[in-house]
């Protein structure tokens, strides 16, 4: 009785860390917009001032919408990896913490790059930041496929190397956009643009099964 309570407690509920996890993303996503400051112009010289303060934005609001889509795509990923869990060890709950740590430095980054895109540190501070996340995830999923005790069931090899390729991945396009900071700060950002079609491209030549799999032909999970 002793050693069931003992393993018993070894796990957690999945559905209280999803939502704490939800709720920083949440957070986060929301609190990118606070680098966004509306400007204070008299009003009767808006009208021809506001145009170019707008112009002069575009490297706050292109770091904006990167990291939006960014997260979003880091809360997707996450969704998926804990679609194929039934409970949580310590080992995954602190993984997450980890997680949650370098989600919520994402707005600051952010707003650092966005407001110093033409300073080498400030981005090369925002890519450190998604190479953590993406390392970060990839060990996570790592761990989840390796860990039976925790899945509800076993993961096909084709969808665990898909899910591995798409973390790779970002991991990619933040070492690119460190790379471009080395040269050029302020198109360091762009990297990340690419991130879709490159996943694409991996996955069509490391897993040349992921297609018939991904319509529906072998759905094992």
């Amino acid at each position: 009785m002793d050693a069931q309570e003992s393993a018993e407690n070894n796990f957690i509920s999945k559905n209280r860390l999803e939502a704490l996890v939800d709720g920083v993303f949440a957070f986060a996503m929301t609190l990118l917009v606070v680098g966004l400051a509306v400007p204070s112009i008299p009003k009767a010289d808006a009208a021809t001032e506001l145009p170019k303060y707008l112009a002069t934005m575009y490297p706050q609001f292109l770091s904006f919408l990167i990291a939006f889509f960014i997260l979003a795509s880091f809360w997707i990923v996450h969704h998926e990896q804990f679609h194929f869990l039934h409970s949580v060890n310590k080992i995954a709950l602190w993984l997450n913490i980890l997680i949650l740590i370098f989600v919520v430095l994402v707005p600051f980054s952010t707003n650092l790059s966005g407001d110093y895109s033409h300073v080498q540190i400030a981005t090369l501070v925002f890519h450190a930041n998604m190479l953590i996340l993406g390392i970060l995830f990839f060990i996570q999923w790592q761990y989840i496929i390796r860990c039976p005790t925790l899945l509800n069931g076993p993961v096909h090899p084709s969808r665990a190397l898909d899910f591995a390729l798409e973390r790779i991945i970002i991991i990619i396009a933040a070492c690119v956009g460190i790379t471009l900071s080395l040269m050029s700060s302020q198109y360091s950002m762009l990297a990340y643009l690419f991130v879709p079609v490159i996943m694409r491209i991996l996955i069509w030549i490391f897993n040349p099964r992921s297609r018939p799999f991904r319509s529906g032909q072998e759905q094992t999970a």
